[in-house]
């Protein structure tokens, strides 16, 4: 609670969170009935996450739009998934203090920033507490079997896949602490697997609405496949190399070139781990557990089926809000009992344990800074990566909303530099221009975004107001209405329509 105190003075990040929250109309209304309904029909940016809405509207019900009330609502959140996460796995293992290191590692490891300080993020930290808490309702179903209990964990499931479509691979988790530490594949294997069948049954439902609610799987075309796997398997190495040495973490890892180096080191890593894992099954139960535990949950945001924001972006740090529990529980693990047998020994580990805490506490205190505002978010993003566009493209915006209308052309510039086919910064190139009173040139950089993508009723309204500074009444109504048949929606074209029409009829 400490370390994440400070989001308290932070603001909204312009990436995300307008759509989310501040210019969401139904979020914007509160809990409201409409809205209620709205939540559990939308399938907006691409998810079904009914709870995930709600719990917006409820914060913007009693904060209003004071960003600080927002992020205080998630550390709150990740304060309770550690306690939960600490319960669960002691109830699951037994081992009160390694699960008190594992719970410790979850609360403040720095790759777990993102997931807390980000408000759009809402969906990882309430997703992540119906995953524990379904993992903890299990362990107590396991001890006494009964239909409530059992159900306990059913609706922890289906409130967990309404909060996050990621709770999918949540049955195989389950058994997975089947065979270790609950030992229950001693005795009828198939009845384990019969028992998840209602589970399984729900994540494949949720699974289908996912693929088809993101625009009918349209993003499965971004990448070819083979490329998608070996950016899936780089990815696995860099988060299992980032869980030891957590720096120069960015919002956004752009998708880039890929040396053959590090295929092979991530490729071998992955499968001599996966090897000793399943090698050693009954030696060390907790390493395949573990191990399995993370590949298995970082599955459906690997990167090979490519949703939303995995179109653009090699990683992200928030997809290992849950899969690194599997990690953290291996590190806890590994010190067997055996030789934690003087007092010495056990002192020497839990100097060990607070030490790496204490260096987690320091990481994460340093990289929560960034997430103060907007402007500094990207500016970090694009000092420690690479030809990161999009990261250039929301700086120019957070930049221009400050009216720093030169800097922001100068990053807009640098990202169709580095990406010549982003529509999106040809767009925002011809906004700043027309700040600037120069139609003629703001002109070229919307025709450019249009010749792109003919689908952009931002361009398309650029274009209609560029023209309308130059006088060409008649041909910026025809762009007008081109922006509204894309998006009906779209107040600002209708409102230059409008006054068009009305200035026509009465000259």
């Amino acid at each position: 609670m400490l370390v994440y105190l400070p989001v308290r003075n932070y603001d909204f990040i312009r990436y995300d969170d307008e759509q989310y929250v501040t210019e969401n109309p139904q979020v914007l209304k509160g809990l409201t009935a409409d809205g209620l309904l709205w939540a559990f029909k939308t399938t907006q940016l691409g998810f079904w996450q009914p709870l995930s809405w709600i719990s917006h509207m409820a914060d913007v019900e009693v904060f209003g739009l004071n960003a600080g009330g927002h992020h205080l609502v998630s550390v709150l959140f990740h304060v309770i998934n550690t306690l939960l996460l600490f319960f669960a796995l002691s109830a699951l293992t037994g081992a009160v203090w390694r699960g008190a290191f594992v719970a410790a590692l979850f609360a403040l490891h720095p790759m777990h920033v993102e997931s807390v300080a980000w408000i759009a993020e809402r969906k990882d930290v309430l997703s992540g507490f119906f995953w524990i808490l379904a993992v903890w309702a299990y362990v107590y179903y396991v001890l006494r079997p009964s239909a409530g209990r059992y159900m306990l964990v059913l609706c922890c499931v289906v409130l967990g896949l309404m909060s996050k479509p990621m709770l999918v691979t949540l049955p195989i988790v389950l058994l997975l602490f089947d065979y270790w530490p609950l030992g229950r594949f001693s005795g009828n294997v198939r009845a384990l697997f019969i028992e998840k069948l209602p589970m399984f049954a729900l994540s494949a439902v949720s699974g289908l609405v996912t693929f088809f609610t993101e625009t009918a799987g349209r993003n499965l075309q971004t990448a070819p496949l083979d490329g998608r796997i070996i950016n899936a398997v780089v990815s696995c190495g860099r988060y299992i190399a980032k869980v030891f040495y957590p720096v120069r973490l960015s919002v956004i890892y752009p998708l880039g070139d890929i040396a053959l180096w590090q295929i092979i080191v991530s490729a071998c890593m992955i499968a001599a781990v996966s090897a000793a894992a399943l090698w050693n099954m009954k030696r060390y139960p907790y390493l395949f557990t573990g191990w399995f535990l993370f590949l298995i949950v970082m599955l459906p945001s690997s990167g090979i089926v490519t949703f939303g924001a995995l179109e653009f972006q090699s990683m992200a740090d928030r997809y290992t809000y849950v899969p690194y529990v599997g990690l953290f529980l291996i590190f806890a693990m590994a010190l067997p009992d055996s030789w934690l047998n003087t007092p010495a020994k056990k002192n020497a580990a839990a100097a060990a344990a607070i030490i790496v805490v204490l260096v987690c506490i320091t990481a994460s205190t340093r990289q929560l800074r960034h997430w103060r505002d907007t402007i500094t978010l990207f500016q970090y993003a694009v000092s420690v990566t690479q030809r990161n566009y999009v990261a250039y493209n929301n700086l120019g915006t957070a930049l221009a909303l400050k009216g720093l209308d030169n800097a922001s052309f100068t990053a807009f510039e640098m990202a169709v530099a580095i990406e010549p086919t982003y529509k999106t910064a040809y767009v925002n190139l011809g906004n700043v221009l027309l700040q600037r009173n120069k139609p003629e040139e703001a002109l070229r950089y919307y025709e450019k975004a249009v010749s792109i993508d003919t689908q952009l009723p931002g361009a398309y309204h650029g274009i209609g107001v560029a023209l309308l500074s130059m006088g060409r009444r008649s041909e910026a109504a025809a762009y007008f209405e081109k922006a509204i048949a894309i998006d009906p929606n779209h107040q600002a074209a209708r409102h230059f329509l409008k006054s068009l029409r009305e200035q026509g009829n009465n000259p």
